[in-house]
């Protein structure tokens, strides 16, 4: 049986300051798996990752590498002992091609030492075929879409002959086509003798995908089995114990006061086409379509990002004029951004100063001088509304959970108090109950009188959440629906409209 197992964790544990962020993990993951890691946020995937691919060092425990132990210190000791990582977070380089990043430390030269850079690019061509993609290899990669930026990583990893690829929520920004295709690749990888280990919030394609799984629960090993012996349900139960699994929102019409009205909006450079909606008082509107509807691009100009050629938006019966989001902030509309990672966190601040950026003159008193007082009393209420796992407001925000990092950001928008909050994939990379926590939270921002816009790829959580739902496509809303009345074919089949 030893001889069948690729990987062994032995009794991992590791400490961040006040946190413990895992305690005595041990698991092996088999030759030829496809392998499955879940938890929620906190419970110590990301850290155990981290650790197997160099970034951190362990506290104590032993990693056994085809039942020998191994140290890795850094990541490319981990590329050449074969472990590739698609991380949750895109590291990538903006100023470089798609064709560079996916090279990146593993130039093809010539015999002087001289990149190959034609045979390079047509390669990357060649591999994004392999996931269903044509793309631009001579494109920059800070140009691309998140789902692009996506693609690009998960490429990198397959352009390798790695035994161990690590998956950080690799279908979190894809269309389910994409993820679909990208589900061949890794069943084609796995008939080749590849070992593949996934982390996922999407306990639905985990049980798809996954051959085994491993349950992690506040930085413990809770379980591992085989997926076929697994329910969701179950799953569900040892990541955070009852959370009720989110269903369609049984609203009706809403009819009242219109706080958001659009009417014409065009945005040629971002191919907004007669954009035409209405946002009502208390209301949870959705925004429905696959990569390049154009969700992303409406919502960054509604908040100023972006400015439209034409066409008119008027916020409670009156028109206004947005030309940046200091002024959308100013008339009450926060945006929630679904880059996290470079348009979101201040990696370097605190928890407090992530969660207050948006209100720091709230928290000054005379002088301009910081009041320890108020800053004390909004960083305890973000953490105790929003169940941020942290050892404190001064902790940085560097070394929280992907999903927590989630719930600072959202703190942030709260703490404006806004009259209209666009949340862009809120739920992206978060676990079930984070993702009831933050439905709980966008809820009781309605009944106080909030008006919700939100952008998810996830249709189940989408109409979970939603009383009304748009679909885009090609920068055009293509249709409406009621979320009770809306179905996953029903919104496909406009969300591909030409």
């Amino acid at each position: 049986m030893a001889d069948n197992i690729l990987i062994s964790y032995q009794s991992i544990s590791k400490r961040f300051g006040g946190v413990q962020a895992l305690d005595d993990v041990s698991f092996s993951i088999r030759k030829g798996d496809i392998h499955g890691l879940i938890g929620e946020n906190g419970a110590g995937k990301s850290t155990l990752i981290k650790i197997t691919g160099g970034i951190y060092r362990k506290d104590q425990g032993q990693v056994l590498w085809e039942g020998r132990p191994i140290e890795v210190n850094s990541p490319v000791e981990a590329e050449r002992q074969g472990i590739s990582i698609v991380h949750q977070e895109i590291p990538l380089c903006g100023n470089l091609t798609v064709a560079q990043n996916v090279f990146l430390g593993r130039l093809i030269t010539n015999r002087l030492g001289q990149p190959k850079w034609d045979e390079m690019e047509e390669r990357t061509v060649e591999l994004f075929r392999q996931i269903g993609q044509d793309i631009d290899p001579r494109a920059r990669v800070g140009e691309l879409s998140v789902a692009l930026k996506q693609l690009t990583t998960i490429v990198h990893a397959l352009n390798s002959t790695s035994k161990f690829i690590i998956m950080d929520e690799p279908t979190s920004a894809l269309t389910p086509g994409e993820v679909e295709t990208l589900f061949e690749v890794l069943r084609r990888l796995k008939s080749e003798g590849t070992t593949i280990m996934i982390v996922s919030h999407i306990l639905s394609e985990m049980m798809e995908i996954t051959d085994r799984v491993t349950v992690l629960r506040n930085g413990r090993h809770v379980e591992t089995m085989d997926t076929k012996d697994a329910t969701i349900e179950g799953l569900v139960h040892m990541m955070v114990g009852d959370v009720p699994l989110p269903t369609p929102k049984e609203s009706d019409a809403i009819t009242g006061d219109v706080v958001l009205r659009v009417r014409g909006l065009n945005q040629l450079r971002l191919r907004l086409k007669d954009i035409n909606f209405q946002l009502y008082k208390r209301e949870i509107l959705g925004l429905a379509g696959i990569q390049g509807a154009g969700r992303t691009e409406l919502a960054t100009t509604l908040f100023g990002v972006h400015q439209p050629d034409s066409g008119t938006i008027e916020l409670e019966g009156r028109e206004i004029t947005i030309k940046n989001p200091r002024q959308a902030i100013e008339h009450g509309i926060g945006y929630l951004t679904e880059d996290r990672r470079n348009l979101g966190v201040f990696w370097d601040m605190s928890v407090w100063q992530n969660a207050g950026a948006a209100i720091i003159d709230d928290l000054t008193s005379y002088g301009n001088v910081l009041d320890n007082k108020r800053i004390e009393e909004m960083a305890s209420k973000s953490i105790q509304d929003l169940q941020i796992k942290t050892s404190g407001m001064q902790q940085p925000i560097r070394y929280l959970s992907g999903g927590n990092q989630q719930k600072v950001l959202l703190a942030r928008w709260l703490n404006v108090k806004p009259k209209i909050l666009i949340l862009d994939e809120p739920t992206r990379g978060v676990d079930v109950g984070a993702k009831a926590e933050i439905r709980k939270v966008i809820q009781e921002l309605v009944d106080q009188g909030i008006s919700v816009i939100v952008i998810s790829s996830d249709l189940e959580e989408l109409l979970a959440m939603s009383d009304r739902v748009l679909v885009m496509s090609n920068g055009a809303i293509r249709g409406e629906f009621l979320a009770k009345d809306a179905t996953f074919d029903k919104i496909m089949a406009l969300a591909v409209q030409k």
